[in-house]
């Protein structure tokens, strides 16, 4: 046998003798690199036999020889570094209890959010998506709020720099339903309901936020009136606030979009007078879809009537669990959303 197959017999079993030295220890992994790469080693008696080669075969053996050397130092170095790893490890003390197991709950918001959608499937409505970053064209110009309208200054919002914007209200998406109806890509009647984060630069306070979640409600049909409109209401708020000492009152109000317009607010009968809800709270705006904006759409205003409502989901939720300030949802106190 050559000494090309003793070197080569020895870096297999140096790297099997360094992997069995892990499980005893450093002082195992030393003892095999002693007898093995240490002054009076194998690696050594090799090394001496190759300088005593005749020069043809040192050139053949040569490269055989530094392949050897580098493996051993390789496989010492993995076995130095498990034993390492392993001394490191904390000691698991099998005594122990098991630690106790905190169970997540849905945060309140998605809670009514989702019992918001489903009164609305049961009422036939498509549950839709829109986009957060919005076109200025949906967000205003097609919900009849050109650029120098006042209106814009109440939502005045988060502007990117290639003129996109962070949604002001889910509105944006009745605009682009009705540009599906323009583009011969969707034909009425349709009742659709879209449930999504809105953004405003607004002042922060107990009832206000900057990020909010808004459910905006929408019908497209023949012969529809605000009697429909006031039904669909008390419909959805008799079946989400389950509470049977809420006053609702329907007042006229302005809004681009809807002519005529209306804000609904409510309040809590059976609270105490320092609650905020036992006075009236505004809590959506709602109306008849302004023909412009159908008209905007591709939607002929003579065939075609509908209604549309937008609500902030925070403050229903406020409602819902009689609580006092907004900040609640967002403020990452767990000790308020477990209570939910």
């Amino acid at each position: 046998m050559g000494l090309s197959d003793d070197l080569l017999r020895l870096k297999d079993e140096a790297e099997a003798a360094f992997a069995g030295a892990v499980a005893t220890g450093a002082a195992a992994v030393e003892a095999v690199r002693i007898a093995l790469m240490g002054r009076s080693g194998r690696l050594k008696d090799l090394e001496e036999g190759f300088a005593a080669a005749p020069g043809p075969d040192k050139r053949t053996l040569g490269p055989i020889l530094n392949q050897v050397k580098t493996a051993l130092k390789e496989a010492l170095a993995a076995a130095q570094a498990k034993v390492t790893a392993k001394e490191n490890d904390a000691p698991i003390d099998v005594t122990l209890p098991e630690q106790g197991r905190h169970i997540g709950t849905i945060h309140p918001i998605s809670q009514v959010a989702a019992e918001v959608e489903q009164v609305f499937t049961s009422m036939g409505y498509e549950v839709i998506d829109g986009p957060h970053i919005e076109q200025d064209e949906f967000n205003f110009g097609r919900l009849n709020i050109p650029a120098d309208h006042p209106a814009r200054d109440a939502q005045d919002t988060f502007w990117l720099s290639n003129g996109d914007l962070l949604r002001t209200h889910t509105s944006a998406v009745q605009s682009r339903t009705y540009k599906l109806v323009g583009d011969g890509k969707l034909t009425p009647p349709f009742r659709r309901v879209v449930v999504g984060k809105v953004f405003r630069y607004e002042a922060v306070d107990a009832t206000h936020d900057n990020t909010f979640t808004q459910v905006e409600g929408f019908v497209v049909d023949k012969e529809i009136t605000v009697a429909h409109l006031i039904g669909t209401i008390r419909t959805m708020l008799t079946a989400v606030l389950k509470r049977d000492d809420v006053e609702v009152r329907l007042r006229p109000s302005f809004f681009p979009f809807v002519e005529p317009g209306f804000e609904v607010d409510v309040r809590l009968t059976s609270v105490e007078s320092t609650n905020r809800f036992s006075r009236w709270v505004e809590l959506l705006g709602c109306g008849m879809i302004h023909p412009k904006v159908l008209s905007a759409g591709g939607i002929d205003p003579t065939q075609w009537q509908g209604f549309a409502f937008g609500l902030g989901m925070e403050r229903l939720t406020m409602i819902r669990h009689a609580i006092a300030d907004i900040r609640v949802f967002h403020g990452g106190d767990l000790r308020s959303l477990h209570q939910f």
